[in-house]
């Protein structure tokens, strides 16, 4: 009896020995998952998910925003033996982009994962009564029609945002100029979104197209000789020529307010803006989930409710001007 029972202690040490190694081995990365995720996903077949991968243009944020994507499924382990990426650039062009996302369907990947808002609606638009998924980052869903085969992340009310800072930092604010580049679709939802609001507001806003980064030092020189101060949304076209802009900004004494944090690190004195690298790791967080043979219903689109300020010192130094204390709190710095 006394053997007997020694044997059936040990078998249950060993498996409890097993049980622990298990757990360890399905421990989520540190970082928290998105609503309705769970832990340690487990691939669904033995085949390779096919995810395509498109970004809509070279800039620096959406490169930060896939660099980040991929690094998080490697820490879930998600590497080349369990998925097969193909990664496409639409080089800053609508019909490229709607070519390679009606590519993706047309090869029968399982996931496309559009990095900014013109590539979320390139997928949005190929994907539509087929069976492949889409998870987007960037932008808002409810710009792109049928989106019921998709999830993703959702950029806040960045351009509200960094109206509201600005009256806050000077109420007696009256007019505002637009500059961006009109052919640049990154931030098109942005300007389209400030002009509403600054028409809630009572506040006039002044157009100042650019067609290439050559003319956006000049475009702002004239913008701050009619206006309080000049907003800028994401633009990789004025990114271009960020810090000779902003030196004609600063020789006016002119604020500028942007929704790009790469601006503001360039010469801008305050945004409101999308933390990117984050971005792309919830996107991933999400992809792992569906890859791992979750319902999309449990994998829902996750909304920032609030952007990342950002100030440039400098520039904040040289206009004198006084950004609220509760935005300083939380901001980053620049400059």
């Amino acid at each position: 009896m006394k053997k007997t029972v020694c044997v059936v202690l040990a078998l249950l040490l060993v498996l409890c020995g097993l049980a622990g190694c298990k757990r360890q081995e399905e421990r989520e990365p540190e970082s928290s998952m998105p609503p309705g995720a769970s832990a340690a996903p487990v691939a669904k077949t033995q085949e390779k998910y096919r995810i395509g991968l498109v970004q809509y243009a070279e800039y620096a944020p959406l490169d930060a925003a896939r660099e980040a994507f991929m690094s998080r499924l490697d820490e879930w382990g998600y590497g080349e033996q369990k998925l097969e990426i193909d990664y496409q650039n639409a080089g800053g062009s609508a019909d490229r982009a709607k070519e390679i996302c009606e590519a993706f369907v047309k090869n029968k990947t399982d996931l496309i994962v559009a990095v900014s808002a013109p590539a979320a609606k390139a997928a949005a638009q190929a994907a539509q009564g087929g069976k492949a998924q889409v998870v987007f980052l960037g932008g808002d869903e409810s710009l792109w029609g049928d989106m019921s085969g998709a999830t993703g992340v959702a950029e806040g009310q960045n351009a509200r945002a960094v109206v509201d800072l600005a009256l806050q930092a000077d109420p007696d604010l009256e007019s505002f100029g637009l500059l961006a580049d009109p052919a640049c679709a990154l931030g098109a939802a942005e300007a389209q979104a400030f002009r509403e609001y600054c028409g809630e507001k009572n506040l006039t806003v002044v157009e100042g197209q650019t067609a290439s980064a050559g003319e956006a030092a000049q475009r702002m020189k004239e913008l701050c000789a009619q206006v309080d101060a000049v907003f800028t949304p994401v633009d990789s076209t004025i990114a271009q020529s960020a810090q000779e802009a902003a030196k004609e900004a600063q020789a006016a004494k002119k604020p500028w307010y942007t929704c790009a944090e790469d601006l503001v690190q360039a010469g801008a004195l305050a945004g409101v803006s999308t933390d990117y690298t984050e971005a792309g790791r919830k996107a991933a967080d999400m992809a792992v989930q569906l890859a791992a043979g979750r319902e999309l219903s449990q994998v829902p689109v996750y909304r920032y409710e609030n952007g990342q300020i950002s100030v440039n010192q400098a520039s904040m130094s040289a206009l004198g001007a006084k950004i609220p204390e509760e935005a300083l709190t939380m901001a980053n710095y620049y400059g």
